[in-house]
């Protein structure tokens, strides 16, 4: 789905001043998580005591200085003093006190995530499995999958990576993730929650994953334990859509998977690397325009049956949840689907859920439980799109209309700026490069996504139904599929459609130095604009 989907998925915060409280929350626990994750020593763990025991004291201090209004108090002499902004109402203490509490909150969630990034590190850098990799050991190893199989290519022939959870080595109890490298990829083909017995050679796990070792197997593996019957099923969906769009051409049969639940195994990487140049590459990877999109055809069904209260909200969990598992938990579908977790919550407590907030509250429950998201390249991109969407786009959406473009162009527009604006210093610390032409580029892709992705979708039950009505239909979601094709081959194929930038660290400060100054510049400028 395009980015669109996203932005009208939650309400817009438009009030004159933001509800930022979870942004440093959502801050501390990034930077916790991304420091104690290189921390291997005992000393970080008192460290990240030490923050706990100031956010205790702060959220006792607090107490102590602005203990809460008795019921009495409030009725004689609270006449509580209204802000300039219509929406507030403030105590003389309430802003003294909320920033305690924040400022208490943060070092507390702070103390939570770094702790559990340095015992993940500590488990990881300094247990059996990772001594037994520097000694390049040769292993009986008991583990189960926690990803699909990909094949890729090199020069001694097709292997498979698969990621697992070693359970044992050699009789030794452990539970830390690995990866297979496989030199029989046909051996693999199985689907995640398999248990499996395996041989293997150990070796050392490259730095930037959150595998303690990497396991080279050369003989096929003993199957211990079939998947779950939730893996199963989402499998056999899976590869029913991939049957169905096994008669389209290349580009559609690799495309069309990824855009309905992100299954590129079959993508080309001519058209994968267009996709890159031209910024299409979120289409394929599933998030909260999958998600946005599933839950507004659902939930009116849901309605439609009967469903109420608390068993729609529940039906809206089962849902979240199936469709996870549907297109696999990476980074950006756990991201949206803790998100969707929490709106639907809210909704059932009747709450309104508000875009920031919500990615705050959802992106600081993720670092807490998985604290090596914080070096994920994945879930930076995200957070950042996301938070683009929440902060900018209706920022700019206003400004474009104000100048008579019309709405829909105009928020399509914002949506695509806006999430590409907050992206780019993430993705040219990656990749060295800027993409130009990746604004117009969603902007005509978006045209043909809806289409595809709900034809792709009825594809997909269809083929669960019926493999020919499957395929009938992934045959007309062929076209609206060969037109985002289109847009990103011609792309890819123009002048300046990828421009050099300096990489790393020192690229992604260059570029926000560029944002600070136009930002200053505009500021500058717009009471000069109003004063004529």
């Amino acid at each position: 789905m395009s980015l669109t989907a996203v932005y009208r998925s939650v309400e817009v915060d438009d009030r004159p001043h933001r509800d930022l409280r979870l942004v440093p929350i959502l801050g501390a626990a990034y930077a916790a998580a991304w420091l104690g994750d290189g921390q291997t020593g005992y000393p970080a763990l008192l460290f990240w005591a030490g923050c706990g025991v100031v956010g205790a004291g702060l959220l006792i201090a607090g107490r102590v200085r602005h203990p809460a209004p008795t019921l009495r108090h409030d009725l004689r002499n609270d006449a509580p003093r209204t802000s300039p902004h219509p929406h507030t109402t403030t105590h003389p203490h309430t802003t003294t006190h909320r920033r305690t509490r924040t400022l208490a909150a943060a070092c507390l969630i702070a103390a939570g995530a770094g702790t559990a990034a340095t015992t993940r590190a500590i488990a990881t850098h300094a247990g059996p499995l990772p001594r037994l990799a520097a000694a390049r050991a040769q292993v009986a190893v008991d583990a189960v999958l926690t990803g699909d199989p990909r094949v890729l290519s090199s020069r001694h022939g097709p292997f498979a990576i698969v990621p697992v959870r070693v359970e044992r080595v050699d009789g030794q109890r452990v539970r830390l993730p690995a990866t297979v490298l496989a030199s029989r990829p046909d051996d693999w083909r199985l689907l995640p929650s398999t248990r499996v017995h395996l041989t293997a050679g150990l070796r050392p796990a490259r730095p930037d994953t959150p595998d303690a070792a990497a396991l080279s197997v050369r003989r096929p593996p003993q199957i211990l334990a079939g998947p779950t019957t939730l893996q199963r099923l989402a499998g056999r969906l899976r590869q029913g859509l991939r049957d169905a769009c096994a008669g389209l051409p290349a580009d559609p049969r690799g495309l069309l998977p990824g855009l309905v639940i992100g299954d590129v195994s079959q993508e080309p990487e001519n058209l994968s690397a267009a996709f890159r140049v031209t910024g299409l590459s979120h289409l394929t990877a599933v998030s909260g325009e999958n998600l946005a999109f599933v839950l507004a055809a659902a939930m009116p069904i849901a309605r439609l049956a009967g469903l109420r209260g608390r068993f729609l909200t529940v039906s809206g969990l089962a849902i979240v949840v199936a469709f996870t598992l549907l297109a696999r938990p990476d980074p950006s579908m756990v991201r949206a689907s803790v998100m969707a977790l929490l709106s639907l919550l809210l909704a059932a407590v009747g709450r309104r859920a508000r875009g920031l907030p919500l990615l705050c509250a959802g992106g600081t429950l993720l670092l807490l439980f998985d604290p090596w998201l914080a070096r994920s390249y994945g879930f930076a991109l995200s957070l950042s799109a996301t938070a683009g969407l929440f902060v900018l786009a209706p920022v700019w959406q206003r400004a474009l209309a104000d100048r008579g473009v019309p709405h829909r162009v105009a928020e399509s527009l914002a949506c695509t700026a806006a999430a590409e604006a907050w992206c780019l210093p993430v993705l040219v610390s990656l990749t060295a490069e800027i993409t130009p032409w990746c604004i117009p580029a969603n902007l005509l892709a978006e045209v043909f996504v809806g289409p595809a992705t709900v034809l792709g979708a009825a594809a997909l039950l269809a083929s669960a139904v019926w493999l020919p009505l499957g395929r009938a239909v992934a045959w007309l979601a062929q076209w609206p599929t060969d037109g985002i094709v289109a847009v990103a081959r011609t792309g890819a194929q123009l002048p300046g459609a990828a421009v050099s930038w300096p990489g790393g660290f020192g690229g992604s400060v260059l570029l926000l130095t560029i944002y600070a100054l136009l930002f200053l510049t505009s500021a500058a400028v717009a009471p000069l604009k109003e004063a004529r």
